[in-house]
């Protein structure tokens, strides 16, 4: 467990923590020269069972605001530290409204410097911090201590003990759910060692060996050894301090102070919009310049109103300078662009916003239902409701583990790869079987429709891994069929009319005297009818597998092209290679066919064209197999 200290500059953050563990956090020589906290500082307190507790001592002057939301970003627990001879100070109101914002668990005030004032004036500053807590509606314990005579020291220390057991109780129920999650606030070479980095584990555990993630880099890092809450240890998990020895980070870019460790490998680019709903304490203007803070992390970013909400919150994205490698249900600390006051908190709902209809009813109706979500198992069956979601997306944009309980639901299916609710996976077979009925009825004439293009035909709502496994499950409860990779309704079959037959008749004797391919004005002469006939009539044949069209308008018998499929094949089995002039001299149809076929089968994926030489090899010897030809199709 970690707790944070907040508080006024010299109001005795660093006293404190040193009357309870014994050691002075102020470690830097200028600290111990100004008598001032200026950099972060680390304590541990020992608990039973071999536990420690870790306090993070923050800088409490206006200055170094930058450096105490790094230590607080992610804090769960809290001393808000008052001295008696001032009372409430403007960086008490500031580091207070900061605490709120991020959503603390616990916060225990703290009236230090007992001993330079009478009783009453302790009892005068309880009840101007009393007026305080209330103003924010934070009812938190009173302790009033003196680091000097140790007034009040043993009670703090009890009721920080009490509260840190009940914390690890419920810590280890959860600690398996997420991965490995971790700000870095320091990184420093050791001699004999490497490069060691520190920080407080957001999230699951780490052990030594183990493989992680460093922003900014693709190869994965290595835990040679660690420390935990001040030890050596073989690993760490949740809510701890830790500093990791660490292998394999490039060189030229090194790690750095405000990178993330991960145990999940990133599975796209961080990204720069961030959509969230913002919990405002002074007003803001649309597409405000401002400064946001994450982790050890800030940068510009502007500020984006979606809609204001009922409750005074606000839907909004931000459009930050520098990715902040936020995950769902981070809260970001928004500063005005002069980084002078505190403007809100930006809780994140969506780390990949679409770029389009940002502010259409359905999204931010969507984005508003999200933001009532008090689970992740809300959440996720909320967003697999109307959308497809990516598993290892979704499990990233949460750092959770394959075996986390939300990703069990049983509302929710995977789906090569995707999570969709039951009821999305009815809806996508209901619109796929409208779809195909509706195009039956505009085109009759026509066969089916190719999964590509019943993709389109939503609108590329859905993936086209989770349609064709949809598809397949349709095939099986045989309310589609496929013919020839075309999707049609059973009921649905493409037939040549009486006229249409004996047409077809005449294009194939007239092919088979031919020996080769013809042109549509061949036919359109032969038959005596008008060329925008024979073409639509050569379509429908293309489509029942009869014909071919090896270029615009020129056509082969189907059978034809498998049985000179037969021969490439042969000829480079034999001889490593086709050339073109071979071909020719054994089917006879003339170079320019020859070359139009071979130009034909190098689209199909059969043979591939050597530029050196203009020869051809086999590329993929599965397709053009004369045994899967149909019977009907054959002479």
């Amino acid at each position: 467990m970690i707790i944070v200290t907040a508080g006024h500059v010299d109001h005795g953050k660093t006293s404190l923590i040193q009357a309870l563990t014994g050691t002075n956090a102020d470690r830097l020589p200028e600290e111990k020269q100004r008598g001032m906290t200026i950099e972060l500082g680390y304590a541990f307190m020992g608990l039973a069972d071999g536990e420690r507790l870790a306090f993070v001592d923050v800088p409490g002057h206006s200055k170094f605001i930058n450096t105490m939301l790094a230590g607080v970003s992610c804090a769960k627990h809290a001393l808000l530290i008052i001295a008696c001879d001032d009372g409430v100070m403007p960086q008490t109101h500031e580091h207070l409204a900061i605490l709120q914002l991020l959503n603390l668990e616990h916060l225990i005030v703290v009236l230090t410097k007992q001993d330079k004032v009478d009783s009453d004036r302790v009892e005068m500053v309880k009840l101007e911090v009393a007026e305080l807590l209330q103003k924010n509606q934070r009812p938190s314990p009173i302790y009033v201590v003196s680091a000097q005579t140790g007034l009040g020291i043993r009670e703090l220390s009890a009721a920080i003990t009490e509260l840190a057991q009940k914390q690890m109780t419920k810590l280890k129920q959860t600690r398996e759910q997420a991965s490995f999650r971790m700000a870095i606030d320091r990184a420093f070479s050791v001699k004999g060692a490497g490069l060691v980095v520190t920080g407080t584990v957001i999230s699951g555990q780490v052990s030594q060996g183990q493989s992680l993630y460093l922003s900014g880099q693709r190869k994965p890092v290595k835990v040679r050894t660690l420390h935990s809450q001040g030890r050596v240890s073989d690993s760490a998990h949740h809510c701890q301090r830790v500093a990791l020895n660490i292998t394999g980070v490039d060189a030229h870019r090194g790690a750095e102070r405000g990178d993330w460790l991960t145990e999940l490998e990133p599975v796209a680019a961080p990204a720069k919009a961030i959509c969230g709903v913002f919990e405002s304490v002074l007003p803001f203007k649309h597409w405000q310049n401002v400064q946001v803070h994450l982790g050890n992390r800030h940068t510009t970013a502007r500020l984006g109103l979606l809609q204001n909400l009922a409750d005074g919150s606000a839907l909004v994205e931000l459009q930050c300078e520098q990715p902040l490698g936020c995950i769902e249900q981070d809260r970001i600390v928004v500063r005005d662009s002069a980084a002078k006051t505190t403007l809100g908190a930006l809780r994140v709902l969506d780390i990949n916003p679409p770029t389009r209809a940002k502010r259409s009813v359905e999204r931010l109706a969507y984005l508003e239902k999200l933001k009532q979500c008090d689970s992740l198992a809300a959440s996720l069956q909320l967003q697999t409701a109307g959308h497809c979601v990516q598993k290892s997306a979704f499990i990233w944009a949460n750092q959770l583990t394959e075996h986390a309980l939300c990703l069990t639901n049983e509302q929710v299916i995977t789906l090569e790869g995707y999570l969709l609710s039951k009821s999305l996976h009815a809806q996508i077979a209901a619109k796929l079987l409208a779809l195909i009925d509706d195009y039956h009825q505009q085109s009759p004439e026509q066969l089916g429709l190719s999964i590509n293009r019943l993709q389109r035909m939503t609108h590329n709502q859905y993936p086209l891994a989770v349609l064709l496994k949809l598809t397949d499950s349709l095939r099986e409860q045989k309310l589609l069929q496929s013919t020839r990779g075309l999707l049609h309704l059973p009921r649905h079959n493409l037939a040549l009319s009486e006229v249409e037959q004996q047409q077809w008749r005449q294009i194939k004797q007239q092919l088979l005297a031919a020996k080769g391919p013809l042109w549509s004005t061949d036919f359109a002469a032969a038959l005596a009818i008008e060329l925008k006939e024979i073409r639509a009539l050569c379509r429908k044949l293309i489509q029942l597998g009869y014909l071919s069209a090896i270029v615009k308008d020129r056509f082969m018998l189907t059978e034809s092209l498998y049985l000179y499929a037969d021969v490439i094949r042969s000829q480079v089995a034999m001889a490593g290679e086709i050339k073109t002039a071979d071909f020719n001299a054994i089917i006879q149809l003339g170079r320019k066919a020859s070359i139009q076929l071979l130009e034909f089968y190098d689209r199909s994926g059969l043979t591939w064209r050597k530029k050196k030489d203009n020869s051809r090899v086999i590329r993929d010897s599965s397709i053009f197999i004369a045994s899967d030809l149909a019977e009907e199709h054959r002479s």
